[in-house]
């Protein structure tokens, strides 16, 4: 029981700073154009996804995920406060806070549980259900500013009080152990990029239906908690493998009725915990850096084929492309966890 009370606290930390940011991002419309708007929350991106794996090698450099963590906390309070000062200082502040508190948050998480995935899915579950909650906030004129600060303050002291699990950074290590483990790095991220593209199809389709996008978020939640702890119950690869297949005819009937679409998702999602707590085990000495990398570089490459453009989602929403991403995504995860790979369930 007490191994949880670390995830979970982080966890509520991921959501009430995934809201914040929400909050931030949804609010900009009442400010600016919408131009304004598109080109701040493709820098937000940039820096809360792409500048992960940086902050992940430099908190791992450092070997303190735990200031990691109350660092993006007090920078995500800083950026409510700075919307009413300077919206642009406020996107930037929060892109930083995200890229730093995930990093930290996600290495504590996976340190927290070792060899088990159910640690990963506490943490990551809640961002996607703040960040929803965030948007939704915003678009209603609500901007609940000091509690937000307040609650992000109360959750920093907290976790500064709370005792963090033995971190990896002095344990023997192999001269080789990284290079043995590339390719199955490569294989592990490339499938979290297509796990990735596949959830963005579904968010773009159900862009502007706001009650649909906080259902398929809370399904998502649901789906990274309840993934992480089958996982571990079943057998990481078993389990992967057959998450994957069984969401494939669920979402392509989700395009007629949200009762297939949302078990179809949260099986899509239930996977991430897993992926993610594959990945670290094949850079042990780097915990900080594995979560910057699946939370970050990989979720980036999968929102690439939506760039503002001539392509929309709804032209990857065909059950071909649906069912032929997913296919190979369980192929890519059932190798990569392959026993004489990695030392992993099965």
């Amino acid at each position: 029981m007490k191994k949880i009370v670390l995830p979970v606290t982080l966890g509520l930390a991921h959501g009430v700073s995934d809201c914040a940011a929400g909050l931030v991002l949804g609010s900009l419309t009442n400010s600016m154009s919408i131009y304004g708007v598109g080109s701040l929350v493709l820098l937000y991106n940039l820096l809360a996804f792409g500048a992960q794996p940086l902050a992940g090698l430099l908190t791992d450099k450092l070997k303190n995920p735990k200031l990691a963590v109350l660092t993006g906390l007090i920078l995500m309070a800083a950026a409510v406060i700075l919307y009413f000062i300077h919206p642009v200082a406020s996107v930037l502040c929060a892109g930083f806070a995200s890229a730093v508190f995930h990093v930290g948050g996600g290495a504590l998480a996976l340190c927290s549980t070792p060899d088990r995935s159910s640690g990963a899915g506490l943490f990551s579950a809640p961002g996607v259900a703040g960040l929803a909650i965030g948007g939704y906030l915003a678009i209603s004129s609500i901007f609940p500013a000091a509690l937000i600060v307040v609650l992000l303050a109360a959750i920093a002291v907290f976790i500064f009080a709370l005792k963090i699990p033995l971190l990896p950074y002095e344990a023997p290590r192999e001269a080789n152990e990284f290079e043995k483990h590339d390719l199955i790095m490569l294989v592990l991220l490339l499938a979290i990029a297509l796990r990735s593209a596949v959830w963005n199809i579904f968010q773009h389709i159900e862009q502007g239906e706001i009650t649909n996008i906080i259902l398929i978020s809370l399904s998502a939640a649901g789906g990274k908690i309840i993934g992480g702890y089958a996982g571990d119950l079943i057998g990481w690869r078993r389990y992967s493998f057959s998450a994957l297949l069984l969401a494939i005819p669920l979402l392509i009937m989700g395009e007629a009725s949200i009762y297939f679409l949302l078990p179809g998702i949260a099986l899509l999602q239930s996977v991430t915990p897993i992926m993610v707590t594959a990945l670290y085990k094949n850079m042990k000495k780097l915990p900080a850096t594995a979560a910057g990398l699946s939370f970050g570089l990989a979720i980036a490459a999968g929102g690439l084929p939506f760039l503002p453009g001539h392509i929309t989602a709804e032209d990857y929403s065909s059950p071909l492309i649906i069912g032929g991403v997913l296919i190979l995504t369980a192929v890519l995860v059932y190798a990569a966890m392959r026993r004489k790979a990695v030392n992993i369930s099965a």
